[in-house]
C-alpha cells in the first residue's frame, strides 16, 4: 500500500521556515511604524478610535495623558521635576542601565529557534567577553565580536562543555542570563568568579537547567547564602565546587559539612 509523502512535504517546508527565520530588531520595527488594527478581517472603524489617534488631530507631547495606558515612566518622571537635581539624574541614569543590562540578557526563543540551544549559547557567552569551549575541543572561543565570524544559522557540531563568565561584561551575569544556559545537555565546567549579581536564586535555576550534567562550579566571589548550599545539595553530577571561604559563618560551615557527607564525591574547595 503506497503512502502519501505529501504530509511529509508540508512539514520539511515548516521545517525550513523556522530555521531560515530572520530576526527584526527592534528599530526597523519602530520604523516600519504601528501596523493598522483589524478586526474581521476589515480595517478597524475610524469613529471607534480614540480622538487623539483619529487622523487629522493635533498631537503634542502632553498627549501621553490622554492616552488609553499612559507610561509610568514619563509620569514619575514628570512628577519628579520640580525636586530634580544632578543626584537624581544619576540616580534614574543608573536605574535605566541596569534594566537595560537586565533587557539584554533575557533569554530570546527566537535566538535558539533560528541557531539551536548550544550555537544560541555560544553567541550569547561570546559576545560578552566570555570563553567558551566545544565538546572534544581543547581551544576556548572568545574574542571581539567582529572577528569570530560564528555561524548564523545552524549548525552541526557546536556542543557546549565549557563556558568561563570570570570577565563576563557590565559586572557579571544576571538571573535572566542564566536562563541561557538551558537544553545544553553536554555542559560539564562553568566558572562563575567574581559575577557578583550571582546569587541564590541563579544557582537554584542553574540546578534545576544543568545540575544533571555539571560536574565542575567556581562561585567564587558571588553572592553565597545558606539558601545556596541548599540549592547546590540538587546537583547530582557536581564533582568539585570552587566557594569562597564562608569565614566566621558557622551556619555555612555547618551546610558545607552536611554536602559533603551527602554527596562523598564532592570535592569542595574554599578560597
Amino acid at each position: 500500500m503506497a503512502l502519501s509523502l505529501k504530509p511529509f512535504k508540508s512539514y520539511r517546508s515548516l521545517f525550513c521556515l523556522g530555521r531560515s527565520y530572520c530576526e527584526k530588531s527592534k528599530y526597523e520595527i519602530e520604523e516600519e511604524g504601528p501596523k493598522p488594527r483589524m478586526v474581521y478581517g476589515k480595517p478597524y472603524p475610524e469613529w471607534r478610535k480614540p480622538w487623539i489617534q483619529r487622523d487629522g488631530e493635533f498631537r503634542t507631547k502632553l498627549s501621553v495623558f490622554v492616552e488609553k495606558n499612559p507610561s509610568p515612566d514619563i509620569l514619575k518622571f514628570m512628577s519628579s521635576i520640580p525636586n530634580f537635581s544632578f543626584k537624581v539624574f544619576k540616580e534614574w541614569y543608573a536605574e535605566m542601565k541596569e534594566l537595560q543590562e537586565i533587557e539584554n540578557q533575557k533569554y530570546l526563543p527566537k535566538r535558539t529557534a533560528t541557531l539551536g540551544s548550544n550555537l544560541g549559547a555560544v553567541h550569547f557567552f561570546t559576545y560578552r567577553q566570555c570563553a567558551v569551549r566545544l565538546k572534544g575541543a581543547q581551544e576556548w572561543i572568545s574574542g571581539d565580536i567582529e572577528t569570530l565570524n560564528l555561524p548564523d544559522r545552524y549548525t552541526d557540531g557546536y556542543l557546549v562543555e565549557a563556558v568561563d563568565c570570570t570577565n563576563f561584561h557590565h559586572n557579571g551575569i544576571r538571573y535572566e542570563g542564566v536562563q541561557n544556559l538551558s537544553n545544553l545537555h553536554c555542559l560539564k565546567w562553568l566558572r562563575l568568579k567574581n559575577n557578583k549579581h550571582v546569587d541564590v536564586w541563579c544557582i537554584d535555576r542553574l540546578a534545576g537547567q544543568n545540575g544533571h550534567t555539571l560536574e565542575y562550579l567556581d562561585i567564587s566571589g558571588c553572592n553565597i547564602c545558606l539558601g545556596t548550599i541548599f540549592a547546590l545539595a540538587r546537583m547530582p553530577a557536581l564533582k568539585f565546587l570552587v566557594i569562597t571561604d564562608p569565614g566566621d559563618d558557622l551556619k555555612i560551615q555547618a551546610a558545607l559539612s552536611m554536602l559533603e557527607q551527602e554527596k562523598p564525591g564532592l570535592l569542595v574547595h574554599a578560597v
